[in-house]
């Protein structure tokens, strides 16, 4: 499949629902910088921009200095004050409100992990818990894949069991701090479903002259439809709910990689201002992708390298100078049938002490040849005997 639909879905979970002049803006610029950022490669592409601007931000809450800046440069927000973590959880209350109507649903989460006794600074915690709704979770990363288990397991149940590896495999490390996670979960029914009976196969073209069969739907209807140069644009509506699926489609087979690399935010809403009520015959394949990937990488590109750094300064989460982020992983599904859509992405930072280290291989001490050897008051440090060994006969 191609690159587009996904692309679309991801610009739809960044509305300017929010009233807060500015931060929808930026959330957008962020998602379109994010997506030319993952857009390399040959296979499907899903992430959720709210998802990882969601968890992001929780984190900025405990950055100070640079690494404050560096985040909220990644997240495109200049200068985000003390209003900004209410207005991102406004807008999560209000994309709710608005989506959950009738068999539609949107669900956002958000969730702090907390080793057993580490001591959180009361603001982080508060504005954790009362603004974002991520109260405090207390567990033991000393048993590494039982607190992986715990964060998966509540990562699940919060997408409707379609993202359950946001941490793989020895991603939890018994170094670890905390962990800060955002899930969401989206179904929604089209306005006008497409008829099964008119689903049939058909050949998808692939690049490379390459072709594969795929089912694609069918339905003649009025849509919202705009034209640019080089591609053409469909809006598709949720029933009773403010939210739509745009699919952008490059008007050359091979023209997506030129399409992606010229996305910008202000782009974006140029050419979404010129949809217009068309008679539009569609076929649209039916669809499944899944993505899983760390983004550590791509945020360091993007302006925030710092918090990965011995340099980082996240004072505002204990009061010390000695946490940096381990990683950002980021995991996400969508489907496209007949009846609508449903798409779940979940968002983990892994936060550690700098100056941890991974655990060593265990070294090997075998005394199979002459040695020297000492008893000694290791409280004051007096040798009391000392000797060698040569023949231990």
């Amino acid at each position: 499949m191609t690159h587009h639909l996904p692309l679309a879905l991801s610009f739809l979970l960044a509305g300017a629902l929010l009233a807060s002049p500015g931060i929808p803006q930026g959330m957008n610029r962020f998602a379109a910088s994010a997506y030319r950022q993952m857009a390399g490669g040959q296979d499907n592409l899903i992430l959720s921009p709210f998802s990882i601007a969601t968890a992001l931000s929780m984190l900025l809450d405990g950055a100070r200095g640079q690494t404050a800046a560096g985040i909220a440069a990644a997240l495109e927000q200049v200068n985000p004050g003390s209003a900004y973590h209410a207005a991102i959880a406004s807008l999560a209350t209000e994309l709710t409100k608005q989506a959950n109507v009738g068999s539609n649903r949107l669900a956002v989460a958000n969730g702090l992990w907390v080793q057993k006794g580490f001591p959180l600074q009361p603001d982080f915690e508060q504005t954790l818990r009362t603004i974002y709704h991520a109260p405090l979770t207390p567990v033991d990363f000393h048993m590494p894949e039982q607190a992986r288990q715990e964060i998966n397991a509540w990562t699940a149940q919060q997408t409707n069991d379609k993202i359950q590896e946001l941490f793989p495999r020895g991603s939890i490390e018994a170094t670890l701090r905390l962990v800060l996670t955002s899930a969401i979960y989206f179904y929604g029914k089209w306005l006008v479903p497409f008829d099964r009976q008119n689903t049939r196969p058909e050949p998808f073209q692939v690049g490379g002259g390459r072709t594969v069969e795929a089912k694609f739907m069918h339905r003649s209807a009025d849509f919202l439809y705009a034209e640019t140069p080089d591609a053409q644009i469909l809006e598709m509506k949720y029933a009773g709910t403010q939210l739509a699926f745009d699919i952008l489609l490059p008007k050359a087979t091979g023209g997506l990689p030129a399409l992606e690399q010229s996305l910008k935010a202000e782009t974006l809403d140029a050419w979404l201002g010129t949809l217009r009520i068309r008679k539009v015959e569609t076929a649209i394949p039916k669809f499944r992708a899944t993505s899983a990937f760390s983004l550590r990488d791509m945020l360091s590109r993007m302006g925030m390298a710092d918090a990965f750094l011995k340099t980082a300064d996240f004072s505002g989460i204990d009061g010390r100078r000695d946490l940096c982020v381990g990683d950002v992983f980021h995991d996400a599904f969508v489907e496209v049938s007949e009846e609508g859509t449903e798409a779940a992405a979940a968002t983990g930072i892994t936060v550690r002490p700098m100056l941890a280290r991974r655990p060593e291989e265990p070294v090997v001490f075998r005394a199979d040849h002459p040695f020297t050897f000492l008893i000694r008051d290791t409280a004051s440090g007096v040798i009391l005997f000392e000797g060698r060994l040569l023949d231990p006969k």
